[in-house]
């Protein structure tokens, strides 16, 4: 884990260094309206621990060859397709973190190329492209009375209280949703879950619920079932804040228009929530 391993400065350096990071690298939402005064890196932030713990567990951390520094590549790429690395510094001091984060770079970048012979590898989260691509010609299963009695209140925090009311907008959003993804594939996001208690890890879909006359506050969350009886089909098993949908798609994929806007008009106070994230 990054908070284990890594000194990340104070948050007002540590700030500055996503700061440079959101500027070095293409154009994004990085972080949501309703706390960007406050916060204004939540998703960078959230992008850049989860690939770091990702990249941690596949062993593909970088070590330079005199042992003082290590790099990962963070995914991302700068406006002329640069990929761009973080590294860190080996700390000289027993009681502190093993590494300091010392900042973002270019792989053409001067300070990388001393360091460092090659561009360490990205992270991985699926080996079948299948399994992160939504395929339409499937059907999609939904127990609505189990989604709303499992997550009455996330339903109620995105402001919908009555159960009769939320299986109405449910039916109207599933209407609407799947007339979307028949057109466009793309707007079902794939979501890495790792259960960590079992060590389940699977590739799931995230969807937006389109409720008439609000905007976007919540995802479907997708499982794809195999096997058995019954061809291939979409389960829906819960729903999650379209916060959380985002940062947690955001791992493997950057979202499309249709998302960065679902994003823009997200206006769910993103501190009521309990976090998933930990």
């Amino acid at each position: 884990m990054i908070k284990e391993k890594v000194f990340l400065g104070n948050r007002e350096d540590y700030n500055k260094k996503l700061k440079y990071l959101a500027g070095l690298a293409q154009e994004e939402p990085w972080t949501f309206k309703n706390i960007e005064g406050k916060d204004p890196y939540r998703i960078l932030r959230n992008y850049f621990h989860y690939t770091y713990d990702r990249l941690e567990e596949e062993g593909k951390i970088m070590v330079s060859p005199d042992g003082k520094y290590s790099c990962i590549n963070t995914g991302l790429l700068t406006q002329y397709d640069q990929e761009i690395m973080a590294i860190f510094s080996r700390s000289e001091q027993p009681r502190f973190l093993p590494w300091y984060l010392i900042g973002f770079y270019r792989d053409t970048d001067r300070f990388f190329k001393e360091r460092f012979t090659e561009v360490p590898e990205m992270a991985d989260y699926f080996d079948d492209v299948n399994e992160v691509i939504f395929n339409r010609n499937l059907r999609i299963d939904m127990n609505t009375n189990h989604i709303i009695d499992d997550n009455l209140l996330r339903f109620q925090q995105a402001g919908y209280s009555e159960p009769e009311v939320i299986h109405a907008l449910l039916k109207a959003a599933m209407d609407k949703v799947e007339k979307k993804l028949r057109r466009n594939f793309k707007l079902a996001l794939p979501f890495y879950y790792h259960n960590t208690e079992t060590d389940e890890r699977k590739i799931q879909l995230l969807i937006p619920l389109y409720f008439p006359g609000a905007p976007v506050r919540l995802a479907l969350v997708l499982d794809k079932v195999k096997g058995g009886q019954r061809d291939p089909y979409y389960l829906a098993i819960t729903v999650l804040p379209v916060e959380w949908a985002y940062m947690n798609s955001r791992l493997i994929v950057r979202p499309d228009e249709e998302w960065a806007k679902i994003i823009e008009d997200a206006d769910v106070d993103f501190d009521k929530f309990e976090t998933v994230m930990s």
